[in-house]
């Protein structure tokens, strides 16, 4: 007992001395208001938990992360100045952002500054092209859509297929892109490819196209909102398809209700996926905050920030150059959505993808799709 009590005493004097040194800052930039809240907030929410279960190891090279979260407001133009503050406050690294138009607009105000942006969920291939400086823990677009184009045709022999697009995100524009291409490939028909704004709420003119062609899948690469609210209508109208969607798809029962049971949809991970990280995450999350994770965008932001501090240790020094050096080296890193092992542009190679369906109004785990040669 007395030993024990001397390892907490220990402990506690290692974290109030380490708390006292000089911190360094971290800037997270991910949306507090506007359409993209959801997102930013599940993506806020990771990069606190890595910030807080590293600051109570000790923080990293002995000292204190001090983490600044900064509001993009939803929109590229916010993003870029947010991005200017980070770089105006010192900021040593940058998380974020999630959507992909964001991180477009942050990547080269950061990347000119020097410093390191690890983004948690931006799939656009697109993203870290920007310059050497920009990384991302999650897969490509050029995955995500390639494969559930394969898996609409190899595992629900889909041959007809119908691809709506939201024309005000890059991420979407992106994903549709890949899928159309693997879909042809694969020997499918794409009926129509049409367009529609991020904003809209009235989607009839385009679903009695659909309505019209009985495709067997619709894709829809969008987001919660303009996702959710077209199958809702397209469901009201008679639409009968297997709706397909990205991992803009992770809270679309908000907005699609029952009409989008049954949906499939890629995502980066799911909470019941048995791994160690996984089972740490989980009991470091209710450690501190009573709860488990349910976002793979939460648990992409852990990564982010996990991988940040791992690479600081590796680079022996808070220096921006030489952490963006350790950064590139990043070797099978054990995250909670998968090994990372980034390539020379940033992008991690060979992580799978989690396939989930939508029962009951929840995401149930459907199929894990390996990386296609």
């Amino acid at each position: 007992m007395r030993k024990a009590i001397i390892l907490v005493g220990l402990l506690a004097i290692l974290y109030q001395s380490v708390m006292a040194a000089e911190p360094a800052t971290i800037a997270a930039i991910f949306a507090k208001t506007g359409i993209a809240t959801a997102y930013g907030a599940a993506c806020i929410s990771g990069v606190e938990l890595a910030v807080e279960e590293i600051n109570r190891q000790g923080g990293v090279l002995d000292r204190p992360l001090k983490l600044i979260v900064l509001d993009n407001r939803s929109t590229p133009i916010d993003s870029a100045i947010a991005a200017k503050e980070a770089v105006r406050l010192q900021s040593m690294a940058v998380i974020g952002s999630d959507w992909s138009s964001h991180s477009l607009a942050t990547a080269p105000v950061l990347q000119k500054a020097g410093i390191p942006m690890i983004s948690p969920g931006s799939t656009n291939p697109k993203v870290t092209r920007v310059g050497k400086y920009i990384f991302r823990v999650c897969f490509l677009d050029s995955f995500q859509g390639t494969a559930m184009a394969r898996f609409a045709y190899d595992e629900l022999a889909a041959r007809k297929a119908v691809v709506l697009k939201n024309v005000d995100e890059d991420y979407c524009l992106m994903l549709a892109e890949f899928f159309l291409n693997a879909f042809k490939a694969k020997g499918g028909y794409i009926l129509l490819e049409e367009y529609y704004r991020g904003k809209a709420v009235d989607f009839e003119i385009l679903l009695k196209k659909v309505k019209s062609l009985q495709p067997d899948v619709v894709y829809v690469p969008g987001y919660e909102r303009d996702s959710g609210l077209l199958i809702r209508q397209a469901v009201s109208m008679g639409i009968k398809t297997t709706f397909l969607g990205g991992d803009g798809w992770s809270n679309i029962y908000q907005y699609g209700k029952e009409a989008v049971e049954g949906g499939l949809y890629s995502a980066h991970w799911h909470p019941e996926v048995p791994s160690e990280k996984s089972i740490h995450i989980h009991k470091i999350s209710k450690q501190l905050y009573g709860k488990r994770i349910n976002s793979d965008f939460t648990a992409l932001s852990y990564d982010a920030t996990t991988l940040l501090a791992d690479a600081v240790k590796r680079a022996g020094v808070w220096d921006r150059a030489k952490i963006r050096d350790a950064l590139s080296e990043t070797t099978d890193f054990e995250g909670v959505t998968g090994t990372i092992t980034l390539d020379k542009n940033g992008d991690p190679q060979n992580k799978e993808v989690v396939i989930l369906k939508i029962e009951k109004g929840k995401p149930v785990y459907f199929k894990t799709l390996k990386p296609y040669e």
